[in-house]
């Protein structure tokens, strides 16, 4: 009686398993899409910094130390400082909760150390507390030091550039020659990213403006968008990559000026504390000594 529902329900199983071993076969290129990413990612970390056994054992063991804290941090902060770790090599890819942990032993290592060596609870307290802020200060002058290293680099690589533009070729492929044949610095890690960015698939504007988001410098950022709006507007990027060179020559040397003219105003509070004092001792010290032996 119901013999005609034996073909119908044949078809509906044919249809949901097909749809369900196109589904899995997607996921399963999808994940294998994933893992190649992550592997050229790795090897470029690894590449970019290597690792001690110490190290290599310390960011084995943080993930399991960092898991229970994952919902405590704040979301504006961590956001923040994974950007930051973002750009070291050996803290890619790094949480914030990873970052916290590293944070808390640095503060208990303080601590104990103020404890051995019998500075008291007060003291112990503080030398904790500074200790807490200590992986933030090295951050923040691996930030420095990165910054201040691509800007350095950045003037000789836009005329490297433009020479490049200038004899015919393009900009990707004048990018590829210099990353090639120049050595491996912070400005050459800026690079090679953007360069990744654009051979898998994100236009040359994004990926401009995702470098000068990772450098983080107004410089930097001036440059990125002059850049972005020659290529809008037609203009000679070979020219305008000359003209950034320039002006940015012009700002370092107004920079060093500057720190130059400074120099004066920051040496007077040391004089005055440190260097005085002792000449002043060294001149009239006998005297006084003569004078007051006289009475």
């Amino acid at each position: 009686m119901f013999e005609w529902l034996i073909p119908i329900l044949l078809s509906i199983s044919v249809f949901l398993l097909a749809h369900a071993g196109q589904k899995w076969l997607t996921e399963i290129r999808l994940r294998r899409l994933a893992l190649a990413v992550v592997r050229t990612s790795t090897e470029h970390n690894q590449a970019s910094g290597k690792r001690s056994p110490i190290q290599d054992f310390y960011f084995r063991v943080l993930p399991v130390l960092a898991g229970w804290q994952k919902p405590w941090v704040p979301s504006a902060w961590g956001i923040k400082v994974e950007k930051q770790l973002a750009r070291q090599p050996l803290w890619s890819g790094r949480l914030a909760a990873e970052w916290l942990v590293t944070k808390e032993l640095s503060a208990l290592a303080g601590g104990l150390a103020g404890f051995f060596i019998e500075a008291g609870i007060l003291y112990s307290l503080l030398m904790a507390v500074a200790a807490f802020f200590l992986p933030d200060l090295w951050l923040k002058e691996k930030e420095t030091v990165r910054r201040k290293g691509i800007m350095r680099e950045l003037p000789d690589t836009l005329d490297l550039l433009a020479s490049c533009m200038e004899a015919g070729l393009g900009f990707e492929q004048a990018a590829g020659i210099i990353l090639e044949r120049s050595k491996k610095g912070f400005l050459y890690q800026e690079l090679s990213e953007m360069m990744r960015a654009i051979r898998m698939g994100r236009s040359r504007r994004d990926a401009l403006k995702a470098m000068g988001e990772r450098v983080e410098d107004s410089d930097f950022t001036t440059f990125i968008t002059s850049l972005v709006q020659a290529e809008r507007l037609g203009v000679s990027v070979a020219n305008t990559l000359k003209q950034q060179a320039g002006q940015l020559r012009t700002k370092r040397s107004q920079s060093i000026e500057k720190q130059a003219l400074e120099a004066p105003v920051k040496l007077l509070f040391p004089l005055i504390v440190f260097i005085f004092p002792v000449v002043f001792l060294v001149l009239f010290g006998p005297i006084v000594i003569r004078f007051m032996q006289g009475f």
